[in-house]
Formats: C-alpha cells, structure tokens, sequence
C-alpha cells in the first residue's frame, strides 16, 4: 500500500542503495487503505526507507514527525518520547510490527525512541479511519512498521554512522546491517542495529539552572540494539509463509527536570528489552485476491526501573527506593481471510484477533543503614481480548469504493493482584498480595467509508467510524505511589471519527488534503478526590478537529520542494480538564537539490505552534508553550553505486525550545553516516 497523501512518499530517492517497493515484507502490511484491491487510501500516510533516510531519521519518533498530523511530546520523570496522531496518544493508537500489536498490558507506556528505523521498509499510519480488519484498539488511528525483505540473489548493505555535539565532541553512533539470499523459492535473512547516545547537549542560548547548568545534559545517555532474522518460503505469487524473530534490548537514563521545586526522580532504566516470535502465512485461494491469512506470535517484555535516594544514584535504603520489575508475556494469533466475488467487483473480508495477556510485577526494596533488601511476592494480571471483524469492499464501478464494516471487542480479565508493603492502617492487607474485583468489557465499533477517483491524477474520499478503547491496568489498578485510587470499574473510551480529503496530480504538483473532526465519549480522566488523592473517572467529553495540507513540487529535474501543513484544534466542552502535549499548528517543508552529478543537498524545516503544556511546579497549573523553529541541513555524496557517504547538522540555528516543562530539547549537533551496498 503506497498512500495517496504522502507526499514524503514521494520524495525523490537520494541514491541508488534506497528501499524498492519489492523490498517491503508485504505480508507484515496491513490494512491501511480500507480497499482490499488497491484503491484509494482514506487519509493515511505512508514514510518509506527513503524517507527515513533522507531526512536521516534514525528513531521511530522522529520518522513520525515526518507525518502531518503526528506531534513529538516528551514524558518528562520518564523521560519517554511519544508521538500522537490527530491529538489521539499511545494509548489510542496502536503501534505494529508487520500488523502483530506491540502491547504492554500494564501500562502501555511504549516510549518511541528505543525503536530503530534501520531495517523498516515503510512506516504505515492510519490517521481516524483504521480498518477493524486490522483489530481492536484503534481510536484515532494506528502506526505499523512494515519489515524489510531481501529481493536479490545475496545482498549485504552496511551503514556506520557517528554523532558530535554542538563543540564537535563525539557523543554517539549508529551502526546497522542487512544481510540475506533468496535459494529459489526460499529467502533467509538477518539485520542487526545498534543506536548509542552518551549523551546530548543543550543549546548555547539555555539558562542555566540549581538543577540543570547547560551544556551536556546530565543523565540522558540511552542505549538500544536489535536483530531481527527472517525465514521465508515464497512457492508463487499468491502464496507466501514467513518465521520472525525479533531480539530488541534497551536502556536509558533520565534526565533531571530543570525547574527547581520540581518533582525529582533519581529512575534509571537499565533494561528495556522485548523479544518476539511470530508466524505470518498467506495462502491464495484464485486469482483475483481471494486469500486466507494467519498470524501467531509469542512476545516477552521484560523492564526494570531503579529508583534511587540520591542524585549521585549511590543509595538504596530508603522507602522509596526499589528496583521495580515487569515481566510480560502474551501470546496470540489472528485468522483473516478475503473472498474476491463478481469478478473482483466485491471484495468480503473476515478476521479473528486473539490476545493473552501475562503481566507480573514485583519490587526489591532496601531498607535501613546498612541496607537490607527484601523482595515483594511476584503479582499478576491476566486477561484475554478478543475481536471478530467484518468488511466489505463494493465497487460499484471500477473508480468508486464503498467500504462498510464492524467489529465486535470484548476483554475478559482473569486476575489483577497487587501488594501493600507495610502498614495500610489496619486494613490487614499489609505484607501480602490481594485481588481486584475483576470485571469484562465489550465494544461495538461501525465504519463506512466511500472514495471515488474522478480522473487518473485526483480522488476523493470520506469516512466515518466508531472506535473503542479498552483501559489499561495502570489506569483501573495503579495507585501512583498512593496518590491515586483505583477505580475497577472504568469504562471503554469511544470515539466518533468524521474525515474528508481529496489528492489531486497537476504537471509536476501533488497535492492532498485533509479534513477531520473526532467526538470522544466516556475520556478517562484523572478527577481530584483531595487535595493528595485522585482517581481515574469516565468524566469527559472532548472534540478533536482540523485540517492537513500538503504539496510537493519537481521544479526542475535536479530540485524538488515540499512541505505539509496540519491545524488541530483540541477542546473540552464542560472544562473538566485540560488537553496537553499537541501544537495547534505544524508544519514541515524541505528541498532535495542536486547540484552536481551524485551530490544531494537537503534542508529543511521544522515548525511547531504553542501547546498547553503542564508546568513541572506548581504542578496544578498550566501554560501556553512549546513553540520552535528547527532548520536541519544534510548533504550527500554517492561515490559508487556500493558507496555513499553523508554529513549535516540537527537543529542548524540552535533553536533553545522545550515540548515539555523542564526538559529542553537538544542544541545544534552534527552526524556522520557512511554506507555501503554489496
């Protein structure tokens, strides 16, 4: 699927070494264009390996903000970075790895950053409309990374990359390679990456703090590396049988907020990892697309946190000190399948999702001078999801698609413990674990969606969808340190997704754009109890709407311009709460010019609008900021058809900017990157 509103997607290639559309792992695509033969996509956009590459993209949250209508926000005490899609976050828009859903059922707290670019062929990303084909989960929008596949007979592609600060001291590197064969009807192949940043610096312009004095920022070294193995078995053109295996492993720190009076955290991550195995077959049934389907995957996500008593992360004595654990595990396995009827005039589709969930969690603690430790008994969360999903594609004639569909969801949970380590004022549940009441959940979720080409150079389309979400165990269980108060009784959000948008091919030109407007119902939101004490409530009703516009230009055959435009506006209509972490306005615009033969040169642009932002002291209070202006510059040179060599520079004019209050984001800093292709 290639989206008809991408304009990155149509970038002019930098050099010959890019990713082939026959190099994207078709069976780990999903759904993303409603249309089962190829028809017009609704809304969505599509950021390819070139994409990646040229805009030098080496994490997963920075290739997003390629996407109008995708926004960067930083976690704060966490340090995680997050993208949202439309105003809808992480927990409202799913993210995949070849269409198998990267879940963490405790708190889905995915931080974008510790995923690497290298061996994705295409981002996919839905934007409101999301195909129930595709699964449960999806309020406003999904986010799936499509693998590479090895195409030739042997192949080998090689990137070294480094990273210097704004006095050109070296502060990191990525290195990644791609190896594999194709032996007749069979393919093997194999990547392996690894992105380390010591460190960042911050602008020259930043004030310095009690907490923070500038320059290198304290704590924000981070760290992941990844191999992924393929193994397929290609017999034709409608068949094809693959097994994954995926080795990811991370760890970070995090820096300190810079406000003093701010809520300090001395957390460090020494393990983020995740391991997967899946299975993903498809089997052709005729010639006209008719298929059967399958998926099965095995996921493990193990994550510590240490918490420590000092900023020197020397002492563990205190009571809230701990090293903290989850250990995850889920399993499951889809069955989709397509029947092409009446001469691939109607395309009927079915799918069934299955999801088991296996979260357990314990701490170490360590009380006392000199410190003894003890471990807290492990406690576990269980629960099963489901969902059953129709779709029918009708062409009424061949330049209209007429795209009905429904899903039913229904989350069962098994078991939810959790543990009180000393006294809980009499409640003589202290020093052991204790259940929650469990309680099941369900959902209907409706769309249609209607796209009709007018011409070979321009379509338009419209769709409407309803989408639920079911919360997460942090949200119905976590007390937050004690500062919340569970509440397991919490509903499914829903939301109400209206879009329009229309692409249009002039000469030279592409344009597209895009209207939306979203109505949540039943938004959880955290409601005081006390002045110390909240909990999390089915309290608010919120509208999302804008608009997205884009275009790209081919001025002369060695130039070419672009740029996209997204407006969001986000409102509460009862005031219960504030909405944070989107820019009202953003925008992105570059030049891919090529003066010589072999050399590229790219700059670009990056504009973000004010946002609410949350201040880190008081923490009751809110304000309007978040605004920058970053200008990044990057020249290539290819020097063979196996060698390529770039260099260039992040935030050009050292922009001094923050997305979230008390953690400014990086100064200017330079990269390095050598490439080869065998």
């Amino acid at each position: 699927m290639k989206s008809t509103f991408a304009v990155l997607a149509a970038c002019t290639a930098l050099v010959p070494v890019s990713t082939l559309a026959s190099e994207v792992f078709s069976l780990g695509q999903v759904n993303a264009s409603a249309s089962a033969m190829g028809s017009t996509a609704m809304g969505g956009s599509t950021v390819t390996q070139d994409d990646i590459q040229q805009f030098n993209r080496e994490s997963l949250d920075r290739a997003l903000d390629l996407v109008p209508g995708a926004a960067i926000s930083y976690g704060g005490v966490r340090g995680e970075r997050t993208v949202a899609i439309r105003g809808f976050d992480r927990w409202r828009v799913p993210l995949y790895i070849d269409g198998i859903r990267v879940y963490l059922p405790a708190d889905n707290r995915i931080d974008y950053s510790l995923f690497g670019t290298a061996d994705i062929a295409e981002i996919q990303v839905s934007k409101g409309f999301t195909s129930v084909i595709d699964g449960p989960g999806a309020m406003g929008g999904s986010v799936n990374l499509v693998s590479r596949k090895v195409t030739q007979p042997t192949e080998l592609d090689l990137r070294f990359g480094t990273m210097m600060n704004n006095g050109g001291t070296f502060n990191g590197f990525q290195a990644d390679a791609f190896g594999g064969a194709r032996l007749g009807d069979w393919y093997v192949q194999g990547s392996a990456s690894e992105n380390l940043r010591t460190f960042f610096s911050l602008s020259d312009d930043y004030r310095a703090t009690t907490m923070e004095n500038g320059g290198k920022r304290d704590h924000s070294r981070r760290e992941n590396m990844k191999v992924n193995v393929k193994v397929g078995y290609e017999p034709s053109p409608f068949d094809e049988y693959s097994l994954n295996i995926i080795n990811q492993t991370g760890s970070k720190e995090v820096p300190f907020n810079e406000v003093p009076g701010a809520t300090a955290r001395n957390w460090t991550w020494p393990a983020w990892d995740k391991q997967s195995i899946y299975w993903i077959s498809k089997t052709g049934l005729d010639e006209k697309g008719s298929y059967i389907k399958v998926k099965a995957f095995a996921d493990r996500f193990f994550n510590e946190i240490d918490t420590y008593d000092n900023a020197d992360f020397t002492s563990l004595s205190s009571t809230s000190a701990s090293r903290s654990y989850y250990e995850d595990f889920a399993t499951g396995a889809t069955a989709e399948g397509a029947w092409a009827m009446f001469d691939g005039q109607n395309v009927f589709k079915t799918a069934l999702h299955y999801r088991h969930d296996i979260h357990t969690e314990w701490n170490d603690y360590f009380r006392g001078s000199p410190p003894t430790g003890a471990t807290e008994p492990h406690q576990r969360q269980l629960e099963d999801t489901w969902s059953l999903a129709v779709e029918n594609t009708f062409h009424p004639t061949k330049d209209w698609d007429v795209v009905p569909g429904v899903s039913y969801d229904y989350r069962h949970l098994i078991k939810a413990q959790d543990f009180i380590l000393g006294n809980t004022g009499g409640t003589n549940m202290s020093n052991r674990p204790y259940a929650y009441p469990r309680g099941d959940a369900h959902a209907l979720n409706p769309q249609l969606a209607v796209a009709y080409r007018y011409d070979d150079a321009g379509s338009v389309h419209a769709s409407v969808s309803r989408r639920t979400r079911f919360p997460t165990l942090f949200e119905r269980f976590s007390t937050r340190f004690t500062t919340f108060q569970n509440n397991p009784t919490l509903r499914p959000e829903k939301s109400n997704n209206l879009e329009a948008g229309v692409t249009q091919t002039i000469g030279h030109t592409k344009l597209g754009a895009n209207v939306f407007q979203s109505w949540l119902e039943d938004t959880i939101t955290s409601v005081p109890l006390t002045t110390s004490l909240s909990q999390n409530q089915n309290v608010a009703k919120a509208i999302h709407k804008g608009f997205e516009l884009e275009i790209s230009h081919a001025v002369t055959p060695d130039l070419e311009i672009g740029a996209n435009y997204a407006n969001l506006l986000r409102t509460v209509p009862d005031k219960s709460t504030i909405l944070v972490d989107t820019p009202r306005h953003k925008a992105f615009a570059y030049a891919n010019w090529k003066p010589l033969d072999g050399l590229s040169v790219v700059p670009s642009v990056e504009i973000g609008g004010e946002r609410h932002l949350q201040k880190a002291n008081p923490s009751t209070m809110y304000f309007d900021g978040g605004e920058y202006v970053v200008a990044n510059l990057k020249a290539g040179y290819q020097f063979t058809e196996q060698v390529y060599a770039e260099a260039g520079a992040n935030n050009l004019l050292d922009a001094n900017y923050k997305i979230s209050d008390g953690y400014h984001e990086e100064g200017r800093n330079f990269f390095a990157n050598l490439r080869l292709k065998f």
